[in-house]
């Protein structure tokens, strides 16, 4: 019987679980090796970080998983070969699924480590726990907050912050490109952006950010630079440094890999969500949640064809990006879906369509009630 070993609980390695039959769990062993007890939606964690209500942003693992599919609480330290290093355990497999998800890349900027996070469930948690009790102070620099990259994480942290924190807080936004949302077309940024300004944000377009001492970001140049007790920085991210402690070729802790997800240092490896680098033409795909249950359905797909003894029928990964949706709280939201726009009802929709189908593939039928 084949050991399969399943690193992470992100939105990849539950949907290849979610996505395994039934003949796969009573013919392989499957194991699932997370640092946490629990899942958590990284779509969501801005809503944790703004006190906004959510629900079942962290789900406990033993909840969703079958009981054929065992879990191991344990930190990974190493991906060999043969084996995994953890903390506390060291584990053969015949085929390893690496799913660690992302950390944050600074890009070298002095100072940007010491910021605030929302890449995690803990250190959202952290983020709000901060920001909550600093706005209660008096001076000014404890009133300002600052969120560093006007991407998806940093606009809708924005957006629910502005509106749980209204009169309350003075929030900024800045972001290096010439506008916010750089992934969408300029008339739906447009939208978010003179949305937000009728929240009260100070949007920084065209501000590059060249280091952080202290309390002190310093935007273009030595003399322009916001004081804050709350800076929270959400621009950028690489794959986890548990890369960086393995065999795999990587850059920026993500794995360039083949047709069928594989790296091509060992073909018994798999890497997908946020360590897989797949390319789209000179581009590579942006690690998005979209992309990462694609990989984990298609994987497990893989894997249900190997346990039959059907690998000629494995067909080459092939990704569509269909379109992203951007919540702007529970007010409002943007979405370039298939090459059409949206805003407002619409799109906010589509965004709770999204969370919908997630809660329902983990939970069934239980999600809706």
């Amino acid at each position: 019987m084949q050991k399969i070993i399943l690193l992470g609980a992100g939105y990849a390695n539950l949907s290849l679980i979610k996505s395994l039959n039934e003949y796969s769990l009573d013919n392989a062993e499957f194991i699932l090796v997370n640092n946490n007890s629990y899942h958590y939606k990284t779509t969501e964690l801005h809503k944790i970080a703004a006190k906004e209500e959510g629900k079942n942003i962290k789900i406990e693992l033993n909840k969703i998983l079958p009981a054929k599919v065992k879990f191991i609480q344990d930190e990974v330290i190493s991906i060999q070969e043969d084996k995994i290093i953890c903390k506390n355990n060291e584990l053969s497999y015949d085929k390893v699924v690496v799913a660690l998800g992302a950390n944050k890349n600074t890009f070298g900027i002095s100072g940007l480590d010491e910021c605030y996070e929302i890449s995690d469930y803990e250190k959202a948690l952290l983020t709000q726990k901060t920001i909550y009790e600093n706005i209660q102070k008096d001076e000014q620099s404890y009133k300002n907050i600052v969120i560093c990259g006007a991407g998806f994480s940093g606009i809708e942290l924005c957006a629910s912050l502005a509106i749980m924190l209204k009169n309350q807080a003075n929030i900024y936004i800045v972001e290096a490109m010439d506008e916010i949302l750089p992934m969408y077309p300029k008339s739906l940024a447009q939208v978010a952006r003179k949305y937000l300004e009728s929240l009260g944000v100070n949007i920084l377009s065209s501000h590059k950010i060249i280091k952080k001492e202290g309390d002190k970001l310093f935007l273009n140049d030595e003399n322009n630079f916001i004081v804050s007790k709350n800076i929270i920085f959400t621009a950028g991210v690489k794959g986890n440094e548990v890369i960086n402690n393995s065999f795999m070729a990587s850059k920026n802790n993500r794995v360039l890999v083949n047709k069928f997800l594989q790296c091509e240092e060992n073909k018994n490896c798999y890497v997908i969500g946020d360590c897989s680098l797949i390319m789209n033409k000179e581009r590579p795909f942006a690690p998005t949640a979209q992309i990462a249950c694609k990989q984990g359905e298609y994987l497990a797909n893989c894997i249900n064809k190997i346990l039959l003894n059907n690998e000629n029928e494995i067909k080459e990964f092939n990704y569509i990006d269909k379109g992203s949706v951007c919540s702007l709280s529970n007010q409002n939201a943007i979405a370039y879906i298939l090459d059409k726009e949206f805003s407002g009802f619409s799109a906010k929709l589509l965004k709770k369509f999204t969370e919908i189908k997630w809660n329902f593939k983990l939970e069934g039928l239980k999600s809706l009630f």
